[in-house]
Order: structure tokens, then sequence, then C-alpha cells
């Protein structure tokens, strides 16, 4: 019996006290990658995402509720990146689904300051000023969409007329 415990005594020292023993555990640690935060712009886009399909499936508490949170989500990302075309245009989106159309047209407003030949901003700042009886704004941003041979042109064209 004491040369079982001796023997296994032994071999734990000798394991313990190796030399590769130490570095093994520290090398595996050190290849591990950094982790790194998603961006506040990526994750109020997967939430936009998720907020669609489920839209789609008709459950619009949850869809609002993720709107909403990618709505705080942008305004940090516009913090960190002022002045960037798809920060806007995504403000712009998230406070149309939350019905606040106002802000909505502020922040498409702003996406077109930035990037004037951004066709999609055109298209919902359109589709916006057609569903707020704004016929007449709506053609003109028709007429800036007509020379793109563009699908925003077609999507807008057939809303409008």
């Amino acid at each position: 019996m004491k040369k079982k415990k001796l023997l296994l005594s032994s071999i734990l020292i000798i394991f313990f006290l190796s030399p590769g023993f130490a570095d093994t555990t520290t090398s595996l640690r050190d290849e591990l990658p950094d982790l790194k935060r998603l961006s506040d712009y990526t994750i109020g886009e997967k939430r936009v995402l998720k907020a669609i399909k489920y839209e789609a499936k008709r459950k619009y508490k949850k869809s609002q509720r993720l709107y909403s949170e990618a709505l705080e989500y942008f305004l940090l990302a516009n913090e960190q990146n002022p002045a960037n075309s798809n920060i806007y245009f995504y403000l712009g989106f998230t406070s149309e689904k939350l019905k606040k159309s106002i802000d909505a047209e502020i922040y498409y407003i702003l996406a077109l300051d930035v990037d004037p030949g951004n066709n999609m901003v055109n298209k919902y700042l359109g589709i916006l000023y057609f569903e707020s009886n704004r016929f007449k704004e709506s053609k003109k941003v028709l007429k800036i969409l007509e020379n793109c041979k563009c699908d925003e042109y077609n999507d807008l064209k057939e809303i409008v007329k």
C-alpha cells in the first residue's frame, strides 16, 4: 500500500515539476483570440433584421421592442461616428417604424446631406412623404430617382402612382 502511494506521489511530483507543464497552460491562454465587442452600429443592425422577421410573423410587440432597442444603439453609434449616412438611414428607418415620422424625415434628410446620391434613402423618404399625404414632395423624390434606372425608382413609382 505504501509503495502505491509513494509511486503515485512520485508520478504527480514529476508531472507537476516537468518544464513543459507550466508552459502549456499559459500558451493555450495566449493563443485565444481577443474577443471584441460588436459595434453599436452592428448590434443595431442585427436588432433591425430581427425586428423585421418578427414583424413578418405579425409579432408586433416584439418587433417594436427590437426597433426601440435598435434606435438606442444607432443613437450611440451616431455619437461615436457622426455624419454617417448609413447610421442616419437606420435612425430614420427605426424612427419611422416606431411611428416617429418627424424624426424619421429629419434623419433621412441628414443622410441625404451626407450622401445626396443614396437611392435607398431617397426611396424611403419618398415613401414617407407619400404616406403622410405630401404627394408633391414624393413626386420630387421620384423625379430625383428617375435617372438612376434602379429598383428603388421602380418601387417608389409603384407606390406613388
